[in-house]
């Protein structure tokens, strides 16, 4: 996987065009090397769910959130400005094992944890839509967190979420944010209205050149109803499944799913170079990037947005752009 800044954003006027783009020096480029291998260890003294840190944390997080955040003037400018100017796409090309001809080179756009909220205003988030809508991707894959905790957060964000459109679909599943709006099931309909469909437990088939190939989703694994056996009911491998959650690779490679798409760690958010995650948010420290279980590859986004603090530190914002591709490629 290498990543790389994404182009300069355009100049956006009412019509979504713009003339001319803005310079900016390029950000440097990373190379990932081979996927890690992942261990089905879990981290002792550690449930994501029921923790008393993690649930202090969270409390914390959406009290901030909801009470704090909203009420400090210009709150949108820090984050805006990281995403503007730090926003990365990170490439990866994919093996999958009895992928059909018709979706060799196919190209999926990961984007998680958008967290449409206190910290990004409504133009920032569609000038960064347009940016990644600017590669071009054959799918889309909204990974859960699209909102941070109220629905009327998602509300004010719809114009730029209406703007994600791709030839296979644009397809997204629930996180555990998404669940603090207290009515996931209204958030969905909302998401569904703007043209993106809700894999709540369910694969859809996609089709061309008279293939298919099976694109699955689960609900959150912590707050939401994860439901893997009926997901995959219908599906037939190769099977990409998506799950806002990572720590669901373990029973997918039981399941011998090819590919599984997640996001929720943010990788830490707030890194300190060369040191491990300081907050982890998988029970397996599957913080990001790549990882293989038996013959299941795992794929984990940094996310687009952040929560608690409207900061990222050695730890910028990604989206990931995935290219399959049949065995004898490579990845």
């Amino acid at each position: 996987m290498e990543a790389q800044l994404l182009p300069p954003p355009r100049e956006v006027g009412p019509d979504g065009r713009g003339p001319r783009a803005r310079r900016r020096r390029p950000e440097r480029e990373d190379r990932l090397g081979a996927p890690q291998p992942a261990h089905e260890r879990r981290r002792p003294l550690f449930h994501p769910a029921t923790g008393w840190f993690r649930r202090a944390e969270r409390a914390a997080s959406q009290w901030l959130d909801v009470h704090v955040w909203p009420r400090v003037p210009g709150a949108t400018v820090p984050y805006g400005r990281i995403l503007d100017r730090r926003l990365v796409l990170s490439h990866a090309r994919v093996v999958i094992d009895g992928l059909p001809a018709a979706f060799e080179g196919l190209r999926i756009l990961l984007v998680t944890d958008v967290h449409a909220g206190p910290f990004v205003a409504p133009p920032a988030l569609e000038t960064a839509f347009a940016r990644l809508a600017a590669t071009e991707p054959d799918l889309i894959v909204l990974g859960g967190d699209l909102t941070t905790g109220q629905l009327s957060e998602f509300r004010d964000h719809e114009r730029a979420f209406r703007s994600l459109r791709a030839p296979l679909g644009v397809w997204a599943v629930r996180g555990n944010h998404d669940h603090y709006t207290e009515d996931p099931a209204r958030l969905a309909a909302m998401v569904e209205a703007c043209g993106i469909g809700v894999l709540d437990n369910r694969a859809v088939e996609l089709r061309s050149g008279g293939a298919g190939l099976w694109l699955a989703g689960i609900d959150d694994l912590l707050i939401g109803a994860p439901d893997l056996d009926r997901a995959l009911a219908a599906a037939k491998p190769p099977v990409v499944l998506v799950s806002h959650n990572p720590d669901v690779l373990f029973e997918a490679a039981r399941r011998d799913v090819a590919l599984v798409l997640s996001g929720h760690t943010h990788a830490g958010q707030i890194r300190i170079p060369g040191c491990p995650v300081l907050v982890r948010q998988s029970r397996y420290r599957l913080d990001g990037g790549r990882y293989r279980a038996g013959r299941t590859e795992l794929v984990v986004s940094r996310g687009l947005g952040a929560v608690g603090i409207p900061v990222r530190i050695a730890c910028p914002p990604e989206a990931v752009l995935l290219e399959l591709v049949a065995p004898g490629r490579g990845a």
